[in-house]
């Protein structure tokens, strides 16, 4: 309940952070301090059936988006009675994939002035990253675990594998507890029947993920989730309010026992809703048979969710303290997805260093920033992964692959970004026949073709993929930008070609033409 004694300090402020989910609405509002103190005022969950709807139907009905217009109602007028400067409101997966959701997201904002982001899974992923790291680094040294987290929701499962520290791998699979495998919902009264074909859902997906990292390798199991806090509650003796600790025994026993339990008995015995009651035994199971597939002897599970990962990037940025740098965790999911694809390393690491180099130089000229620069060399880095499929026409091969991967850390906008800035590192710049390009709003366009100019200038330095040039440096004038390399460098013809052949879009952007040149001695 609310505590009306509290009052925020002047120099504190208050924000809220909604999560729009498959089974429930939840809320939190919490005062954050200049020092990043974070102090939660009010925790509020109302169960909703989106997920019933979007997995039989499709689409949310027209029933749940009326409770759910009227919980959000209610959520806003405690976030009035607080005072919230701050409101993030998501949603994830039901809304995620119901055809009506744009629908749905446009009679929130009318009704209640809540602009809804749907989250995708990588940025859900990211969010979960930062809640667990902050609940559980001061204490367990992650960057000498190898780290499977997992998260199992009423209709998907999020996974992550930290090797040392650094993400390998992020996964959301379309499994859930209430989103059971077809031939498994027929088997919920049967116990051995359910945990064959969980198992075996769960073993293809490990199988699939060994192609970029074996399970066998996991030594440390966290896992997030509302049914895995409900059983530390009941197991664990280990807990310091940031985490529990339960061995893999005392998890096998309890899951035995709610096999047994009717979810009627569940509510009585746990006082848990009667819908956390029904799913929490196929939860279970998901968690366990992950866990099976590890080496791993007991589970660590943070007190924490998405919500609490918000809150604490909303204290970063509110703050004037350095936020949390996720990006070399996106630089190196972006590097594994280049070694999946069989990436020219050399080159496209030497590529994505000289177009650093060149938005650092040029800055006075495109005006762009720190998530600029990064986008530039996820990009940098990924412009040739399309030669995987085939050599010719590599360019629109490697938009296409950057579409359909996860890159950790990169919410669906920023991939859109970095999807269109390697369809123009080489041949056709963009055009108004483009659809991909013009579907993008008219900042992200602009955007786009400052970073794909900078890229064809940049892979063009590296023409013949010999890393010839390393440094450089830049001198313009009004209508030209110079970039001199030493004479160290030796013969740079196919450089000057790939300029000459790639410097239209620059000309184009940026309002002057670009060469190279190479001046005696160092640079």
């Amino acid at each position: 309940m609310k505590n009306d004694t509290i009052k925020t300090k002047a120099s504190n402020q208050t924000v809220a952070v909604i999560d729009i989910g498959t089974s429930a609405i939840r809320m939190v509002i919490a005062e954050v301090s200049p020092k990043q103190d974070i102090r939660y005022l009010e925790n509020l969950h109302k169960p909703i059936r989106f997920g019933k709807d979007v997995f039989t139907n499709n689409k949310i009905s027209n029933t749940s988006v009326r409770e759910a217009i009227a919980i959000l109602k209610n959520y806003v007028e405690v976030i009035k009675s607080y005072g919230v400067r701050r409101v993030q409101a998501i949603a994830t997966s039901a809304v995620r994939e119901a055809s009506n959701r744009d629908n749905f997201i446009d009679q929130v904002y009318v009704r209640t002035g809540l602009d809804i982001e749907v989250v995708e899974g990588p940025e859900e992923n990211r969010l979960e990253l930062i809640a667990v790291e902050h609940a559980l680094g001061d204490e367990i040294p992650l960057k000498e675990r190898n780290c499977l987290i997992v998260e199992v929701g009423s209709g998907s499962t999020e996974i992550i594998i930290l090797n040392k520290g650094q993400v390998e791998v992020t996964r959301t699979i379309s499994l859930g507890s209430i989103r059971l495998p077809e031939v498994a919902r027929g088997a919920k009264t049967d116990e051995m029947m359910m945990q064959r074909i969980l198992r075996r859902n769960i073993r293809d997906v490990a199988s699939y993920l060994a192609n970029e990292y074996s399970l066998e390798n996991i030594d440390t199991f966290i896992a997030l989730g509302g049914d895995m806090r409900f059983v530390a509650r009941q197991l664990s003796e280990k807990q310091n309010g940031k985490y529990a600790v339960i061995d893999k025994k005392a998890f096998l026993n309890f899951i035995a026992k709610i096999a047994k339990t009717t979810p009627e008995e569940m509510v009585s015995q746990y006082g848990i809703a009667i819908g956390q009651a029904e799913s929490v035994y196929g939860s279970l199971l998901f968690y366990l048979n992950f866990m099976g597939e590890t080496k791993a002897q007991e589970i660590f599970i943070p007190s924490t969710s998405i919500r609490d990962g918000l809150v604490l990037e909303i204290a970063q940025m509110l703050s004037m303290y350095k936020r949390t740098d996720v990006a070399k965790q996106v630089l190196n999911s972006a590097r594994h997805l280049g070694e999946k694809y069989k990436y020219d390393e050399k080159h496209s690491l030497t590529v994505a260093q000289l177009a650093m180099k060149l938005f650092d130089q040029l800055k006075e000229h495109h005006g762009m920033g720190s998530k600029e620069r990064l986008l530039l060399e996820v990009s940098a880095i990924l412009h040739d992964i399309g030669s995987y499929i085939a050599p010719s026409s590599h360019h629109k091969h490697s938009s296409y692959l950057v579409d359909a991967s996860d890159i950790f850390g990169l919410r669906k906008t920023d991939k859109n970004i970095v999807s269109n800035v390697v369809r123009y590192h080489r041949r056709s710049v963009p055009r108004k026949t483009h659809v991909a390009y013009m579907s993008l709003p008219k900042t992200d366009r602009a955007m786009v073709s400052k970073l794909a100019a900078i890229l064809r200038v940049a892979d063009a330095l590296d023409h013949g993929h010999q890393q010839k040039i390393k440094n450089f440096t830049i001198k313009a004038s009004e209508d030209t930008v110079t970039i001199w390399v030493s004479e160290e460098c030796g013969d740079i013809t196919m450089e000057r070609h790939g300029i000459l052949k790639k410097g239209d879009l620059f000309s184009d952007v940026f309002g002057a033409s670009i060469q190279i040149k190479q001046s005696h001695g160092k640079t």
